[in-house]
């Protein structure tokens, strides 16, 4: 792929295709693949805004389409952002993430944001791999929702909450 064909995927519209398949009408209750799609939607959406802002804190807006950048994207899992999230959202940090909490502390929105990561990632699973759960619209709408107001609490995050937020998930902070 050149640096010039980025097509970037655009979490908004994961956002908008799961409100899709949620407000079909004209037949009794949704199919069950329409609701695990949008409950896998509303975590990938999350996870794909994750990794945009930490890709652009590293590298700029302005690297986007450079390789570089895309490694830096590419350079988060599923799991390492779980276990990262799974230690912020605690009352209490860890003492190995100490030294990287902000000045004035990560606050509530980055231990929401960790909170709907970890329950959405969950989620995801249960939607994705188990065939024997039962999933209902109200289901999806909280996962969807969950995602979206993560996605707003990350725009709502100081300097110095998002850069710690972003860099303890890029890189493993060893005690």
């Amino acid at each position: 792929m050149s640096s010039t064909s980025l097509a970037l995927i655009n979490p908004d519209h994961l956002f908008v295709q799961a409100d899709a398949l949620l407000r079909q009408s004209g037949r009794g209750s949704l199919r069950q693949a329409d609701l695990r799609r949008a409950v896998s939607n509303a975590y990938y959406g999350l996870f794909h805004t994750i990794l945009i802002a930490a890709a652009d804190e590293v590298g700029g807006r302005r690297m986007r389409g450079d390789p570089l950048w895309s490694l830096v994207y590419r350079s988060i899992s599923h799991q390492r952002l779980k276990n990262v999230c799974s230690d912020l959202r605690a009352h209490t940090l860890k003492p190995k993430l100490k030294p990287y909490e902000p000045a004035r502390g990560f606050g509530g929105h980055v231990a929401a944001i960790a909170g709907a990561v970890v329950e959405l990632q969950d989620r995801r699973h249960v939607a994705d791999y188990d065939p024997s759960a039962s999933l209902l619209r109200l289901d999806a709408r909280a996962a969807l929702q969950a995602a979206r107001s993560a996605v707003d609490r990350l725009s709502q995050l100081t300097e110095d909450q998002r850069k710690a937020f972003l860099f303890l998930i890029l890189f493993e902070a060893r005690g």
